[in-house]
């Protein structure tokens, strides 16, 4: 009948049970450390909140005791509110603030659940205290009105009658996580688990951890608050085993040791002992690399000990960050896979620098006429590359790369670089050689966003590449009463992103990479199932050290997440706007695509179904989930699902290659003129197929691999993207600095059916006005133009020279597929 017992606090466990029951005795209970009985103070029923929205809002709020937050709540038509949402700001006073209003008790407006909304912890709160709403910042506004008229948090479960499956035992004497603590309901017994108590201020660690390099010692710091036992274990140059040592452990959880003499180039282990909560006696040993491992051997199997002054390369304490930017939305991205740019033999690169950091190098070409690799990259006009992960993962084998083939999403050692992008396995060569690629790319004044992934890791529990659950079982992964991981990555775990020791390693982890290897931005896997809290910190931290740093991320998750709805980094909630933190913007690549893999079309196809949804994202989505431009990241295909172009083929079955290029070209050059950050899917500028395969994560070089020899067939096309990337740098028109700008200068404009058309008339451009239309049809259509004479920069699926510019007055036509822009000087 026992399932799970937790220690929660240094008095608190809570117990779960398999069924349902109405009443508990605290004579049904017993704890014991060793054969010592413990003194049991009470026992409580945790009832949960109430499933129901309308009670939170008829109440004003709603008590979320499983996870220890209330949620403040305000819906128009309660408590004499009927203001429109947003316009003014909401705050709640009461007797726990001093009724004052403040910034950190101001609500957010959720556009998911249409209210106001705040979660606060309870321990803030207490059980009698009262509140009110206020609005705006005037006291005097209350809501409701009338002094007295007040909200009372009050007990709203009647615990005497309510049936619960978790008691919450409340013990005389201080339980630490580190002992094994029995706990007995009546006949049957269990073990307690250390669970929130390890999210207590007693045990974050606010210093650095992992190995410090000295010439005459290194020392070593592990965080494991839970562990019986920790030692290190030494290993020569050759991984062979040295010797171990038992390491000391501090009231903070943190084991550390000081190891005398020279450690240089050798490799460590941790050896952490773990109580067997399953069994009465007895331990489980796990030998795991450190967490924080900088560099590792071959494939993630032991950390490496080295001197940090051995990494740098010549020349690198003047590298930079990119300064190409002056907003977010300035960035045109374009995303890749370090070995697919440059492995096949098309790209010219040197066989041995194929596939890796280096090869991004060379200047190469294909048929000695088409630049490809870095030259192509300079020669498209992009300001930063997205390289998918390159942070150590476990899916391929660094000793043979050509074994296997990954994206990368299966991350292991977040700080170490991935050695199958290196010329040597193991080691500081990859360090070395990342630093090269990144010294170079800086020097063409392209920056390097590094795709990174802490929504879940590769293995969990005792798998062969499972860190975390080796060091401090449960504590780095979201975990139910049951003891169940949530899935809502569908990788079989998820992160737990808002506990303390979690978000410190993450930000240390981006900080690393920001100072150590100038990373100049950062795009968040499933960033929706990042609590808000830590993405706002990451933004904060990252542009102390580089005001220009790319954040942006996938605001949405993969399913049902123990994570609360309203702290996830989500294109539904709000709680991300006003940070420059970017999200993909799906709305507008369904409306220009239509889906993913099917044969559903959208408006390259001539399907308008959806205009008005394009029409928001051509404003940045300000309407919609953005507060700021900066804040939408425009796409319509990255490295997930069909490429642009297979989903055309697949959608235009029987058409010419003519029409299926044109309405590629018509996709991204929607992308391309809209407001908010541009993001291109590497090698859509010469129609990139990966023969119809979807997924291709695992697929090998035969389908994600770039064929140069499409820059050769498809020049032209490649000529366009070129011709628009370097428009949309030069106006400013195209990227402008504000919502409220938009909102004055962009207007949609009135066109033939289908057709969609704006005005753009932005002061700080010196173009005095722009129109650009986009006609998705196989037929011309005429759209009137304003007064004026208009110069024609954009159409039939050619960006045109200065001298090749016609000149129109009253009306043009607009070619067939095509993307059409004129301009007044």
């Amino acid at each position: 009948m026992i399932v799970r017992a937790y220690i929660d606090d240094f008095s608190e466990i809570v117990v779960v049970l398999s069924r349902m029951v109405h009443s508990i005795k605290k004579e049904d209970f017993k704890v014991f450390l060793n054969e010592e009985e413990i003194d049991i103070e009470r026992i409580d029923k945790i009832i949960p909140h109430s499933d129901n929205p309308f009670e939170a809002e008829m109440r004003g709020y709603e008590i979320c005791e499983q996870k220890g937050k209330i949620r403040f709540v305000l819906k128009e038509g309660h408590f004499d509110y009927h203001r429109k949402p947003l316009r003014k700001p909401v705050f709640v006073i009461g007797e726990m603030n001093n009724w004052q209003i403040s910034p950190e008790w101001e609500m957010t407006y959720s556009k998911l659940r249409g209210r106001y909304e705040l979660i606060k912890d309870l321990k803030d709160i207490k059980i009698g205290q009262k509140f009110k709403f206020a609005e705006g910042a005037n006291q005097k506004l209350w809501y409701p009105p009338g002094f007295g008229n007040d909200i009372v948090i009050s007990e709203y479960f009647d615990r005497e009658n309510a049936f619960s499956n978790m008691i919450r035992i409340v013990t005389s004497k201080r339980l630490l996580p580190n002992l094994k603590y029995k706990v007995v309901y009546k006949t049957e017994h269990i073990w307690a688990r250390p669970r929130e108590i390890l999210t207590r201020p007693e045990f974050f660690y606010p210093y650095e951890l992992g190995f410090k390099y000295e010439p005459y010692g290194t020392y070593f710091k592990l965080w494991a608050p839970s562990a019986y036992k920790v030692k290190v274990k030494i290993f020569d140059e050759s991984e062979n085993f040295r010797f171990e040592k038992e390491m000391a452990r501090e009231e903070n959880g943190v084991w550390n040791i000081y190891l005398t003499g020279n450690l240089k180039n050798h490799y460590y282990l941790y050896e952490v002992w773990h109580y067997n909560y399953d069994e009465d006696e007895g331990f489980i040993v796990y030998e795991v690399p450190d967490p924080y491992s900088k560099a590792s051997s071959s494939n993630s199997q032991k950390s490496f000990i080295f001197d940090p002054a051995d990494t740098q390369i010549e020349g690198w304490h003047h590298d930079e960050y990119v300064k190409t930017i002056e907003k977010q939305q300035d960035a045109i991205i374009y995303e890749m896979h370090v070995r697919d740019f440059t492995i096949d033999e098309t790209s010219g690169i040197d066989d041995k620098l194929r596939g890796k950091f280096l090869g991004l190098c060379q200047q190469s070409y294909y048929k000695e006429r088409f630049s490809t690799g870095l030259l192509h990259l300079k020669e498209l006009g992009i300001t930063h590359i997205h390289l998918l992960p390159i942070s150590d993962f476990g899916s391929v084998d660094d000793k043979n790369p050509d074994k296997k083939y990954n994206w990368g999403y299966d991350p292991v050692l977040y700080q170490c670089p991935e050695y199958w992008y290196s010329t040597k396995s193991g080691g500081i060569e990859a360090l070395k050689e990342l630093k090269i690629m990144i010294k170079t790319l800086h020097q063409n004044g392209i920056g390097v966003v590094m795709d990174v992934v802490f929504n879940h890791t590769y293995h969990i529990k005792g798998g062969r590449f499972s860190i975390f659950d080796k060091v401090v079982p449960g504590y780095f992964y979201r975990v139910d009463d049951y003891g169940e991981y949530s899935n809502a990555t569908g990788c079989g775990n998820e992160i737990a992103t808002e506990k303390p020791m979690v978000r410190k390693f993450i930000l240390d982890t981006i900080i690393y990479w920001t100072e150590e290897f100038h990373i100049d931005g950062f795009r968040f896997d499933l960033m929706g199932l990042i609590d808000t809290q830590t993405m706002r910190t990451i933004a904060r931290e990252v542009r102390k050290r580089n005001p220009k740093a790319l954040i942006y991320g996938e605001g949405w998750v993969m399913g049902d997440s123990l994570c609360l709805v309203e702290e996830r980094a989500t294109i539904e909630s709000s709680a991300h706007k006003g940070y420059s933190i970017g999200l993909f913007n799906d709305r507008i690549r369904d409306s220009i695509r239509g889906d993913l893999d099917g044969f559903r079309t959208g408006y390259m196809h001539g399907n308008l179904s959806d205009v008005e949804r394009l029409k928001q994202g051509i404003k940045a989505a300000i309407d919609d989930f953005a507060k700021e431009p900066d804040e939408c990241v425009n796409y319509v295909s990255c490295h997930d699902n069909l490429t642009l172009f297979d989903k055309a083929q697949k959608t235009m079955v029987g058409e010419d290659i003519f029409w299926i290029d044109r309405a590629c070209r018509l996709a991204n050059a929607i992308i391309l003129t809209s407001q908010g950050i541009a993001f291109l899917h590497g090698g859509v500028e010469f129609n990139r197929s990966k023969g119809g395969h979807p997924n291709t994560y695992n697929a090998g070089d035969s389908i994600n691999k770039i064929d140069w020899s499409l820059k050769e067939k498809f020049y032209d096309t490649f000529k366009f993207y070129c011709d628009l990337i370097k428009l949309r740098k030069e106006h400013l028109a195209f990227r402008m600095r504000s919502s409220g700008e938009i909102r004055k200068y962009l207007k949609f404009v009135p066109a033939p059916d289908g057709i969609v058309a704006f005005l753009i008339s932005y002061p700080r451009d010196n173009w005095k006005k722009i129109v650009v239309a986009y006609n998705p049809f196989k037929e011309k259509k005429v759209i009137a133009l304003p007064d004026g004479i208009w110069n024609i920069k954009a159409n039939d699926g050619v960006i045109f020279s200065e001298e090749n510019e016609q000149v129109a007055i009253g009306s043009f036509e607009i070619s067939p597929v095509s993307l059409f822009i004129a301009y007044q000087k």
